[in-house]
C-alpha cells in the first residue's frame, strides 16, 4: 500500500503502465514514517518554513493556529523539535504537509501515533477536505467517515472496488467464509 502511494506520489516508477498528474495538482504527501525535520527548529519554525498562512474552510488562517488546532499550545509552538514525542512529531508532518496547501492529499496510516484529540480534528479536517484525498489506512472509522469510495487490497496483487465500505468488504468475506471479526482490522484498504 505505501508502495502504491509513493508510486502516485512519482517518488516511485511502476513496474507496467504509466501515472498521469494533471497540471493543477498540488500534491501532498504524509508518509507512514515522518519525514526528518531539523531537530535544532521550533515546532511553529518547522511549519512556517512552508506557509505562514494557509487558507481553510474559505478563511486565511496562521500556521500558529493550524498548529493549536492541533494540540500544539503556544507553549509547545516554541518547543524545539528534537524534544517532541512520536505523535507530536506525527502531527508536526501533518501540518507541514497543510501548510503546502496541496489540493490532492496521500495519506499514509494517518492515525498512527495520534491522541484522540488530535484524531478527531484530523478527521474533522479530512471530512470537509475541498480536495482529493487518497488514504491507506486500518483505521475503518476514519476510512468510513472520510471516504467516499472504497477500495480493498486483498493481498493477491488486485484492488477491488467495495462501493459498501468498510463493513460490507467485512460482511462479504463473512459470507464467503472467510472469517472477519467485527473489530479486525481491514487489510489494506485505500480510500
Amino acid at each position: 500500500k505505501s508502495t502504491l502511494l509513493a508510486v502516485l506520489a512519482g517518488e516511485l516508477t511502476p513496474d507496467a503502465g504509466r501515472v498521469k498528474r494533471g497540471q493543477t495538482v498540488r500534491l501532498g504527501f504524509l508518509r507512514q514514517d515522518p519525514e526528518p525535520v531539523d531537530p535544532d527548529l521550533r515546532v511553529l519554525e518547522a511549519v512556517m518554513v512552508i506557509a505562514g498562512a494557509i487558507e481553510l474552510d474559505g478563511k486565511l488562517v496562521t500556521v500558529s493556529q493550524l498548529a493549536e488546532r492541533f494540540g500544539f499550545t503556544h507553549a509547545q509552538q516554541r518547543q524545539q523539535v528534537a524534544r517532541l514525542s512520536g505523535g507530536e512529531r506525527r502531527r508536526l508532518q501533518l501540518l507541514r504537509v497543510l501548510a503546502a496547501e496541496p489540493n490532492v492529499l496521500l495519506l499514509d496510516e494517518p492515525t498512527n501515533d495520534l491522541d484522540t484529540d488530535t484524531l478527531a480534528a484530523l478527521e474533522d479536517l479530512l471530512d470537509t477536505w475541498p480536495g482529493t484525498l487518497v488514504v491507506v489506512s486500518h483505521d475503518r472509522y476514519l476510512v468510513e467517515r472520510v471516504a467516499d469510495t472504497v477500495l480493498a487490497m486483498p493481498g493477491d496483487g488486485t484492488l477491488v472496488h467495495r462501493p459498501g465500505g468498510v463493513e460490507r468488504y467485512l460482511a462479504d468475506r463473512r459470507s464467503v467464509g472467510r472469517p472477519a471479526r467485527a473489530g479486525s482490522a481491514l487489510p489494506g484498504s485505500v480510500s
